[in-house]
């Protein structure tokens, strides 16, 4: 796979590479193949390999060639090579003033009515991560660690996963309504799945905060501005979904998103709040939807999801990052609440977390980053499956980010984790240690 991989990446930046690194080159492949496939149609057509190495001083050399060694730190779960993913996107944009699960726009509101899609197709090791419960989890072309996590991590088995299959529209009633159905990432939290460029990621790993946030869900969500003035807009967005990573909800019981959408008129400053509440429990043991849900019982058990986040450019060279996380599941605590680590009488659970990333541009082609995070997790709940230790994540990074060429982006850093709380909880080398050093070498192709 490393070979093909790397002919992949030589043919492509012979063909593509010619232009100027300020000019980001995604859909040069496309262009190259169907040059009047937007202009005819609309459809744009792009793409991102993301792959890199990584290591940890905790784990064994035995260990390593097994996946998943960097856990709980997520992004790069293995150490050495990985092929984190492929991923390709065909999408038709909405000709609108908001685009639901991203932004609203400052200018003038659209009178046409428009339409359009997306599709994102993805293949790599954060595949296991990106499947939707009831849709592409179970693939055939997924076994046998579908239905074997074991043998998945053991075998370093990459997987095919669809998270992006939805239509688009915008009505040209009041202030403009856009809608959104079908399955797709709520946009939840300050980083987002897909190291797309335009993505608030600056780091190859991501936050603990990532791990507690949905990566699909399935449903139907309407977004507008509020109000658009001089110096400011604002839009919100209301949605109705199957639940947490889920086209089969298995409890009869829908969950409701929305986020609220502040941004300054220049688009230099910006502040999100984002929620998913509703039940996510396992009505009953003929259908259990581990891990999308650890809870089984007959009644609802309601749980929240709460992130509070914002980018600020503090002038031409630095901007700020920020984020607070706040979740909640419920839980009755009777006998026939059962979870499915800790046993029956579940009596609830909550978490916490704050982050924040530094980013100053060095140059035009070169960012240097800095990020800490605290997460608090006290009934290691929030973190599962990829972890299920009580107590405290905290964590520190330094990056950069140098745009190589038009296509071809690197990401180095080093990252420094460590625990507290109970003591019998080991979360890092395999349950032997309490802080991890990790470096990681990332590579981003964009085409």
């Amino acid at each position: 796979m490393r070979k093909s991989l790397a002919s992949l990446c030589a043919m492509l930046s012979c063909t593509l590479c010619a232009a100027s690194p300020s000019q980001p080159g995604e859909g040069d492949l496309a262009t190259w193949l169907i040059p009047e496939l937007k202009q005819d149609t609309g459809i744009e057509v792009y793409g991102v390999i993301d792959a890199g190495y990584s290591r940890n001083n905790t784990s064994t050399r035995s260990e390593r060639s097994g996946g998943q060694t960097n856990l709980p730190v997520a992004g790069y779960a293995d150490e050495k090579f990985e092929l984190a993913f492929f991923n390709l996107f065909i999408e038709k944009p909405l000709n609108s003033r908001y685009l639901p699960r991203a932004t609203p726009l400052p200018g003038p509101q659209a009178t046409d009515y428009s339409f359009g899609f997306n599709l994102g197709l993805l293949y790599g090791r954060d595949g296991q991560f990106a499947r939707t419960t009831g849709w592409d989890e179970h693939w055939g072309v997924n076994e046998p660690g579908a239905s074997d996590a074991a043998s998945a991590q053991r075998r370093r088995q990459k997987f095919y996963a669809f998270p992006d299959l939805f239509a688009t529209a915008y009505l040209p009633y009041g202030t403009g309504v856009s809608i959104m159905a079908g399955i797709f990432g709520p946009g939840i939290g300050y980083e987002i799945p897909p190291n797309i460029r335009v993505a608030r990621n600056a780091f190859a790993t991501k936050t603990y905060a990532f791990v507690t946030e949905p990566g699909t869900v399935s449903g139907v969500v309407l977004g507008t501005r509020i109000f658009d003035t001089k110096s400011s807009v604002l839009g919100g967005e209301l949605g109705i979904v199957q639940g947490w990573n889920n086209l089969r909800d298995n409890n009869d019981c829908k969950s409701v998103l929305g986020a609220l959408r502040w941004r300054s008129a220049d688009m230099q400053a910006w502040i999100d709040y984002e929620f998913i509440v509703g039940n996510e429990q396992n009505k009953n043991t003929d259908d259990i939807q581990a891990p999308t849900s650890r809870l089984i019982s007959s009644s609802g058990q309601f749980k929240q999801l709460h992130s509070l986040n914002g980018w600020f450019a503090l002038d031409r060279r630095w901007s700020l990052g920020v984020e607070a996380v706040y979740g909640r599941q419920d839980g009755d605590g009777k006998s026939d609440t059962v979870d499915v680590v800790t046993g029956p009488g579940f009596a609830g659970a909550h978490w916490w977390g704050v982050n924040s990333s530094l980013s100053y541009r060095y140059r035009q082609d070169l960012t240097l980053s800095a990020r800490a995070e605290h997460f608090s997790d006290p009934q290691g709940f929030a973190l599962f499956p990829i972890s299920i230790a009580r107590g405290a994540f905290n964590g520190i990074t330094l990056g950069l980010r140098y745009e190589a060429t038009r296509n071809l982006s690197l990401r180095p850093e080093i990252r420094y984790d460590w625990f507290s709380g109970n003591d019998d909880d080991r979360p890092f080398g395999n349950g032997r240690d309490r802080q991890q050093a990790t470096a990681t070498m990332q590579a981003l192709y964009y085409f």
